[in-house]
């Protein structure tokens, strides 16, 4: 009995922290093959017996290693699968999708793009095969991890300021976060040995120089005993 066509996918939600328009952007790629060609759509590579990983980890190594990514990523975690018969016009389908993070201005390639993660998200900018669900349930995972751990500070890179992540909580959260609750984090954090004090001071908002502190534990989260929801 031969069997039925069946593809799976490794796709990744690459997020960007864009301190200009103050908005989380999604990375696009400009897909070049049928079906939907020249349509924007998330990074992903197919996963199958012709290709050579040897774990789901191989594969988004294999990604974003690739030109569709060719990214440094500060985090990257696997979010959920969807699978179903109807979201891939060939053939039945299925991807397991990943929340993904990359810190500091980046280049690049001719078919990448940075857009609106809300705007992905809640379908103005509408995406090929079921990309639009997957961004949605990426920014759900953003939302609600970023409520009681220290994943929005991903985005700043390995040195910030305390207001830079007030703002960065209060653009992920979607409204404002008071700088007493963002200066408590920080102090949880340098205690538990996730952060010190640099010494330095870098200019701010208006040219005030602001005191920075260094991230100690690359690619780690902390998890607070309370979240901003309480």
């Amino acid at each position: 009995m031969s069997l039925s066509p069946y593809l799976h996918t490794v796709d990744l939600c690459v997020l960007f922290y864009c301190r200009e328009s103050g908005e989380i952007k999604l990375l696009l790629n400009q897909r070049e093959a049928e079906p939907f060609a020249e349509h924007w759509a998330l990074p992903g590579v197919v996963v199958n017996g012709d290709v050579q990983d040897l774990s789901l980890k191989d594969a988004v190594e294999r990604l974003r290693a690739s030109d569709k990514v060719g990214l440094e990523l500060a985090w990257c975690e696997q979010v959920g699968t969807v699978g179903d018969a109807f979201r891939d016009p060939r053939c039945w389908s299925s991807s397991t999708y990943y929340l993904a993070i990359v810190a500091g201005e980046v280049s690049l390639g001719e078919r990448q793009g940075w857009f609106s993660l809300n705007a992905v998200a809640d379908g103005r900018i509408r995406l090929p095969f079921d990309h639009n669900l997957i961004v949605a349930a990426v920014l759900e995972r953003l939302l609600s991890k970023s409520l009681y751990s220290s994943l929005p500070l991903m985005f700043l890179g390995q040195e910030f300021s305390a207001p830079q992540a007030t703002a960065i909580f209060s653009v992920v959260l979607g409204r404002p976060v008071l700088k007493t609750s963002i200066r408590q984090r920080l102090l949880k954090l340098t205690e538990a040995g996730y952060l010190r004090e640099t010494g330095r001071k870098k200019p701010g908002e208006g040219g005030r120089p602001q005191a920075t502190l260094q991230q100690l534990k690359p690619g780690a989260v902390y998890f607070f005993d309370r979240s901003f929801a309480e």
